[in-house]
């Protein structure tokens, strides 16, 4: 009846570290995507304004 619980502290902040990166990685992207003066570089203009010609 009881669920197992993990109590490696190493590993359980370790997994939270990724995953607020990913996190963090998924909001600059939006940020890129919706706003064109985000793309800042010559490689995110390439990348993205590929993107959005196959819209």
């Amino acid at each position: 009846l009881v669920k197992p619980v993990n109590t490696d502290l190493s590993n359980y902040v370790a997994q939270k570290a990724i995953e607020g990166m990913f996190i963090q990685v998924a909001q600059e992207e939006l940020k890129i995507r919706d706003n064109i003066s985000a793309r800042s570089t010559t490689l995110l203009q390439k990348v993205f304004g590929y993107a959005d010609t196959k819209k």
